[in-house]
Parts: C-alpha cells; sequence; structure tokens
C-alpha cells in the first residue's frame, strides 16, 4: 500500500467519522434527548433501547476514536512530522484547537455520558423487568442521570461543532 492509499484511507476515514460523530452529538443534544424528556416515564424506555438494546454510546465512542486516531495521523503528514514552523502557522494551531476540542470531547464522553448512560440504562431495563413504576428515589436517580447526560451531550456536541469550524477553515489560514 502507497503513502498516499493510506492517506486517502485515513481523510476518507477522518472525515466519515467526524461527520458521524459531531452530527449524532448535535442531534441528540438538540433533539433526541430533549424528546425523551419531554415524553417523560415513557423516555426511560427509549433511552434503554438506545443504551442497552443498540449500544449507542459504545458506537459514538468507537466512531469518535477513528475520527481521532484519522485525525492523527493527518496532523502528524500534514506538519511534516511536526515541523515547528507549520505547527505555529494559522494552518497548524486550527488543526490544534479542532484536535483538543476533539479530544476533550472524547474525554466527557468516555469519562462521563458513557457510564452515566449505562447506569441509567441499567436501571431503565431493571424498571422495565420489573413491571412496577419507578419508585420516588428510582425517579430522582433516573432524573439526576438525565441532566448529567444533557450536559456532558451539550458540551461534547458544542466542542465538536468548534472542531469541525477550526478544521473546515484551517487549510485557508496562513
Amino acid at each position: 500500500m502507497s503513502e498516499l492509499d493510506l492517506l486517502l484511507i485515513a481523510r476518507v476515514l477522518h472525515v466519515v467519522a467526524s461527520t458521524l460523530w459531531g452530527g449524532g452529538a448535535i442531534l441528540i443534544a438538540a433533539y433526541l434527548l430533549p424528546a425523551i424528556r419531554a415524553a417523560g416515564p415513557a423516555g426511560s424506555a427509549v433511552m434503554r433501547q438506545l443504551t442497552v438494546v443498540r449500544k449507542l454510546p459504545e458506537a459514538l465512542a468507537a466512531i469518535g476514536i477513528v475520527a481521532i486516531v484519522s485525525g492523527g495521523y493527518l496532523y502528524w503528514v500534514d506538519s511534516r512530522g511536526l515541523q515547528a514552523s507549520w505547527l505555529a502557522s494559522g494552518c497548524g494551531l486550527a488543526y490544534a484547537a479542532g484536535g483538543l476540542a476533539s479530544l476533550a470531547a472524547a474525554a466527557i464522553g468516555l469519562g462521563i455520558n458513557i457510564p452515566t448512560a449505562n447506569r441509567m440504562g441499567s436501571l431503565a431495563q431493571a424498571l422495565h423487568a420489573s413491571g412496577a413504576p419507578p419508585t420516588p428515589e428510582q425517579s430522582q436517580i433516573l432524573g439526576r442521570f438525565a441532566v448529567r447526560i444533557a450536559r456532558g451531550t451539550r458540551a461534547v456536541a458544542v466542542l465538536l461543532a468548534l472542531a469541525v469550524t477550526a478544521m473546515a477553515v484551517a487549510r485557508y489560514l496562513p
């Protein structure tokens, strides 16, 4: 496989994975989580389906990892092995800012959103299996989980929007 082939594969992987990751985060933050919250107790069934059955958090994490690894490779290639002059250029700084925003988004997703979504999904699954309505304590726990996920997802969506913006304009900066 030639260097050009590897570069093209990395670019396709980066663009597709980044589009799916960023678009997914924005869709979830702006539409899906508010709809789940508005659905009240029925929303927990949707959350269970997304987290426990379909494993959406893990899928987005895997897509994010592909975006970050392929982006790191592209950064290495574009910087010609991290040459200082390129790193200090407008292009290099914009790519670095986008990469740092993506890494922060991944840290929030892996460190906050996925564990919280999994705990919420497990509780929702237990409630579904019991057939009983949630106790006031369980409702309070689910509410706290929902708030934490909503905040984390909004943060991830904003960070990924910033990353996409930085990377979209980077090539045009001196």
